[in-house]
């Protein structure tokens, strides 16, 4: 999950040009492997719900399961932000080929 949460926090900020983000996952205790509650992006006010919709459906695209029952969660770490220009490209077009494949079924 670590690294899904980075490749989407990267293709973020390479898809609409923003220098940071944060992408905030909170699962339920009882979550295992992909699924969790929410997902929520911590950015500037007036981008917040756009870039929110965008994670939800790239999470989506990746094979997660969204499912907030109302129970306790947690939140699960964010991406650091120190990645090369190799890997965030890299992010990009792996986001970009979910996408594709997901809006397609």
């Amino acid at each position: 999950m670590e690294q899904d949460i980075c490749d989407v926090t990267l293709w973020l900020i390479e898809k609409h040009g923003l220098s940071h983000v944060h992408v905030w996952v909170d699962r339920h205790y009882t979550h295992v492997d992909r699924q969790f509650a929410d997902v929520t992006v911590i950015a500037s006010p007036w981008h917040r719900a756009r870039l929110t919709e965008a994670a939800h459906e790239a999470f989506l695209a990746l094979g997660y399961t969204v499912e907030n029952t109302g129970a306790d969660t947690y939140g699960h770490q964010v991406c650091d932000g120190h990645h090369s220009r190799h890997e965030a490209i890299q992010a990009y077009a792996r986001i970009e080929g979910a996408l594709r494949s997901w809006r397609s079924v």
